[in-house]
């Protein structure tokens, strides 16, 4: 990165690659807000304009299995300043879109930029750090990041307020432009980084087509149905498109097997799995996704439902939830240095089926100020499962498996994050007690997420690899 081995923590770098990846996840969570107001300016059913947030997340999803070999390729830094520049570009476009469809397909190009953005970014912070100190700085860039939740629903909330909904999009051009010049200054490249980086780039095989072609279209089929399948609108072509994507997933296990045996790597290694620990912090990451958008999705709808709030008042309850996460998402990342992943996030879990239950039982009883208070806890508890978990898997890569260890963790978040969103769904579909429901689904995801951890590392057992 800045051309000097990696003996101490990099601050300044990493300062500016998580500000970038926050700006990112911030715009997520301002547009969740932004849903019902946007169905009004278009005069369209709140069915129809959140594919605003669809689209994102199946864009993301696309751009995840092809990230292995861009990074690399060209270099996470490039991959990530590129993901950046067209983040801003969509961010624009969509502030101008007159129509519904005009504003999916460029949320569709802020989502192939943000796909860009987050897992490169903690690829770069991984290379920012010793190993020793990779959970502290797994924790920080958490932290930093996780700072959306708090921010995002009064941020958008603020800026609806000014009547005109551009503004939830414009403002990401200043503040990217800023984030931009910073990471460009405290990520530069040394000739001798610039050097070594020519001679890994002479060593990358060529792209392994048919594997990103198997993974992009099988994932984002699938993530469609689910999707579609969440507003019921079940149908031949929604059915069709699970099906295939299910079938093109399923026929990339044997692909990749094949390519692994012959030597040539294939666009997702699924030989990462078989390392101890890795494949249950993947199941714990994707069931985090889940959980985080089910949530950041359905909270401003109940606040909205049972008390009335209405614009940045909306959003307190998900600020409360991002409030706890900002506490134990440092805290449990600089602890996993000590203790590794398995009793944090075993923990973590116990706190938040506790605190999950409580809400299930008094959510019809309780006033909003104890509701904020309980949701604090919830995201105390939530939060010791993602860091640690994170901190957890980087430690089980070594240095040359660190991209695509980043697109495993995070397709798997997108794809649980996708069901989150289609179970809220089918939920308000089929019940008009789907809080209840929904959230007795999530207290039993933590049940799950108790018995994964299980199967996390302790600091003990984890192995030694060299620092980059």
């Amino acid at each position: 990165m800045t051309g000097m081995s990696v003996n101490q923590v990099q601050w300044p770098a990493l300062a500016a690659v998580a500000a970038a990846a926050l700006l990112a996840v911030l715009d997520g969570t301002v547009v969740a807000v932004a849903l019902n107001s946007l169905a009004g300016s278009f005069e369209v059913r709140l069915d129809q304009v959140v594919w605003v947030t669809i689209g994102y997340l199946l864009a993301v999803a696309a751009v995840l299995p092809v990230l292995g070999y861009l990074t690399a390729r060209f270099g996470a830094r490039v991959v990530f300043v590129a993901g950046l520049l067209i983040f801003l570009a969509g961010s624009g476009l969509t502030a101008l879109a007159g129509s519904v469809p005009a504003l999916i397909g460029f949320r569709v190009i802020q989502g192939v930029g943000g796909g860009l953005i987050e897992p490169t970014a903690m690829t770069l912070a991984a290379g920012l750090a010793p190993t020793r100190q990779l959970g502290r700085v797994m924790g920080v860039m958490s932290m930093i990041i996780n700072v959306a939740p708090v921010l995002g629903p009064l941020v958008g909330g603020l800026l609806l307020q000014t009547g005109h909904w551009q503004w939830i999009f414009l403002v990401n051009l200043p503040l990217g432009a800023l984030v931009l010049m910073a990471v460009l200054s405290a990520t530069r490249e040394s000739g001798a980084t610039r050097e070594s980086s020519a001679v890994a780039q002479a060593s990358v095989p060529k792209a392994d087509g048919p594997g990103l072609l198997l993974l992009t279209v099988g994932f984002v089929g699938l993530l469609f149905a689910l999707n579609r399948s969440g507003e019921g609108g079940v149908s031949p072509p929604v059915v069709l498109a699970g099906v295939l994507g299910a079938l093109l997933l399923a026929a990339y296990v044997p692909y990749a097997a094949r390519m692994s045996r012959e030597g040539r790597p294939p666009a997702l290694d699924l030989r990462l799995l078989a390392r101890p620990g890795f494949g249950a912090g993947m199941g714990v990451m994707g069931l985090v996704g889940l959980v985080m958008f089910a949530q950041l999705t359905a909270l401003p709808l109940f606040a909205a439902q049972h008390f009335g709030l209405i614009g940045l008042e909306q959003g307190v309850l998900v600020s409360a939830l991002g409030l706890g996460l900002l506490v134990s998402m440092s805290a449990g990342g600089r602890l996993s240095d000590n203790v590794g992943a398995r009793p944090l996030v075993m923990g973590g879990a116990a706190v938040t089926f506790t605190a999950v239950l409580v809400f299930v039982a008094t959510h019809d009883d309780w006033p909003l100020g104890a509701l904020y208070a309980l949701f604090v806890f919830v995201g105390l508890g939530f939060g010791a499962t993602a860091a640690p978990t994170v901190a957890g898997a980087f430690r089980l890569l070594r240095p040359g498996e660190q991209a695509a260890g980043s697109t495993a963790l995070f397709m798997t978040v997108q794809f649980g994050a996708s069901v989150g969103v289609t179970l809220l769904g089918l939920l308000q579909a089929v019940t008009q007690n789907w809080v209840t429901w929904l959230f007795l689904v999530i207290a039993g995801v933590q049940v799950i997420v108790f018995g994964l951890g299980s199967q996390l590392l302790t600091r003990g057992q984890l192995p030694h690899f060299s620092s980059p």
